[in-house]
């Protein structure tokens, strides 16, 4: 009794560190949303003032106001919605077919062909910024969405190939023959045998590459030079002066631009997580 005591004390222990080392994780990943949303509830004036008011004591909402009727922000916002549904809707199409052959079918050089998709996005971004440079204004198109949307395709594509044929590997390929047998063609087993069954994969890998072009930094501020074409990150640096940073605006700027990835976090967390987990474990 007294052996069987102490091990269920040292279990409760263990428990206790698993949860106080999770709350100190829970608290360090929210503060920095919490304190992006108490600063853009704050006056200009306010957010120097010290000591540091960690529950903002005069609310205010005109930081948001300000940003669109100040800023061009509803023209950075609706540009940054038409790049990443866009680029977004090319990766789903294109990749989708491209993973089910990589998974499905074996040609000469498919395993080349698809080694080199993923070396394609291991590629540092920053070496490819003067080459997507001079091809955008080779072909006139700096400063257009469609630069952001040819961009954005390409970096994202290899990703939804990779999350995509790990899924299609995982669905057994009796399905297939059996919709053969049937009298399918290759393209009715995939559209309407196939597909209907990996939402989930289709779902995930659309989310994220949603969300990674909706946070694309580096090549927008390359490719975009008016508020034509620049996007919500571009948008933000409206705010960061020489010498005075305007924090208050800058955080409501932030929080509008966060949004999105927020909205898809929390109510699409599990098909993000079942897609990408989906084959990482043999059953």
């Amino acid at each position: 009794m007294k052996f069987g005591k102490n091990t269920l004390d040292t279990g409760d222990n263990i428990n206790l560190w698993q949860y106080f080392f999770l709350a100190i994780y829970i608290v360090f990943s929210i503060f920095p949303i919490y304190w992006i949303f108490i600063t853009a509830l704050k006056t200009p004036s306010a957010v120097l003032q010290l000591p540091v008011n960690w529950i903002p004591e005069n609310i205010t909402i005109e930081n948001f106001f300000y940003v669109f009727q100040e800023r061009p922000y509803l023209s950075y916002t609706v540009n940054s919605i038409i790049a990443a549904v866009s680029s977004t809707i090319v990766c789903v199409v294109l990749g989708t077919p491209a993973a089910y052959s990589f998974s499905r079918f074996k040609f000469i050089g498919h395993r080349f062909m698809f080694i080199s998709v993923l070396v394609s996005r291991m590629i540092p971004p920053i070496a490819l910024i003067v080459p997507f440079y001079t091809m955008m204004q080779r072909f006139g198109l700096i400063d257009t969405r469609i630069a952001l949307i040819i961009t954005y395709s390409f970096f994202n594509l290899p990703f939804v190939i990779w999350v995509m044929k790990s899924y299609f590997d995982e669905i057994p390929t009796g399905l297939d023959e059996a919709a053969r047998i049937d009298g399918a063609s290759k393209w009715q087993t995939f559209t309407q045998v196939i597909l209907p069954i990996t939402f989930p994969g289709i779902a995930a890998s659309a989310m994220l590459a949603f969300i990674f072009s909706w946070n694309e930094f580096v090549f927008t501020l390359v490719l975009t030079l008016t508020p034509h074409a620049k996007t919500l990150p571009i948008g933000l640096m409206d705010f960061i002066a020489d010498d005075f940073i305007d924090w208050a605006r800058l955080m409501a700027g932030g929080l509008l631009a966060a949004l999105p990835a927020i909205i898809f976090g929390v109510f699409f967390q599990k098909y993000i997580v079942g897609g990408l987990t989906r084959g990482a474990v043999k059953e």
